[in-house]
């Protein structure tokens, strides 16, 4: 489906800017996940929405970032922007536009999910980087009335010295998904951390058991250190189904790759009732996942 190939690229996206890697590429990329919604006759409206907002959100960051380097420090995955970077980072004054349409797609999908706070954290920094601190600080404060736990919101409103609301935990989500949470070792201090989400448990068996193939000349002693696994279960009016390690249920023999989880011993039945939309990003626990 158009909207599935429009998630994968923004997914692709989405590594390159974290990488650093590969980013003279990105505005392709997002020109054809946008045409894929554009031909995404019959997709669920929310979906295409919220696509189209990470679409700006991430022309914004190319623009700062990449095109123009016009960011003097803004880590987008850890930091609000600069307040009213428009006018105090931007001296050739050619970021306003990018900024403009990333808060009018992020308005146009902000009631798209109403469980979920990416597009209130995409329109709160459209508005600050603009200097509209009212309309940032709502915004911040919706993604955190979403997810009180997310970190992000609450750094964005500390910048912008904005009061920091302490909301209740939200209900479940009105639609079941699971999502698989993947730590890799990139140095002997720090690790990478990806999401993925899926409609299916049959789905994420296979990506982790695919991810664990991947593991070179490992053996197995050595794959603890080296990757971490955490699997989600969510269901609507349900407390989530957490699998905090899937690799302990890899077996010890033989000792060496390809690796498969031993899926009797996880202990978690399918999903199959009011799935989460095909082609949708969940923001959950401070991580987007694709």
């Amino acid at each position: 489906m158009n909207v599935e190939h429009a998630l994968r690229l923004l997914r692709d996206c989405a590594y390159r800017f974290w990488d650093d890697q590969g980013t003279d590429e990105i505005g392709a990329l997002l020109a054809e996940a946008r045409a894929c919604y554009d031909a995404a006759e019959g997709a669920d409206p929310a979906t295409v929405a919220i696509g189209r907002s990470l679409i700006a959100a991430y022309e914004l960051r190319l623009c700062t970032d990449v095109e123009h380097e016009v960011n003097s420090g803004w880590d987008y995955d850890m930091d609000g922007p600069p307040f009213n970077g428009v006018e105090e980072e931007d001296w050739d004054e050619v970021t306003g536009p990018a900024a403009e349409r990333a808060a009018e797609a992020a308005r146009a999908a902000i009631d798209a999910d109403p469980e979920d706070p990416l597009v209130p954290i995409h329109l709160g920094h459209a508005l600050s980087w603009l200097g509209d601190r009212d309309g940032a600080v709502a915004a911040y404060h919706e993604a955190l009335r979403r997810d009180p736990g997310d970190d992000l919101a609450e750094t964005c409103l500390e910048q912008l010295e904005a009061e920091v609301p302490h909301y209740q935990e939200p209900e479940p989500r009105s639609y079941a998904f699971v999502v698989l949470r993947e730590e890799s070792r990139i140095s002997n201090s720090e690790w990478a951390e990806s999401g993925h989400v899926f409609g299916t448990f049959g789905q994420v068996r296979a990506a982790a058991d695919g991810m664990l193939g991947n593991s070179g000349d490992l053996t197995r002693e050595d794959l603890d250190g080296f990757i971490k696994l955490e699997l989600t279960v969510h269901r609507p009016g349900r407390d989530a189904i957490v699998v905090p390690d899937l690799v302990k249920h890899v077996p010890r023999e033989p000792d060496g790759g390809p690796f498969r989880i031993e899926w009797a011993d996880v202990r978690v039945d399918d999903i199959s009732e009011s799935v989460l939309a095909l082609g949708r990003p969940v923001r959950i626990g401070n991580l987007l996942h694709f």
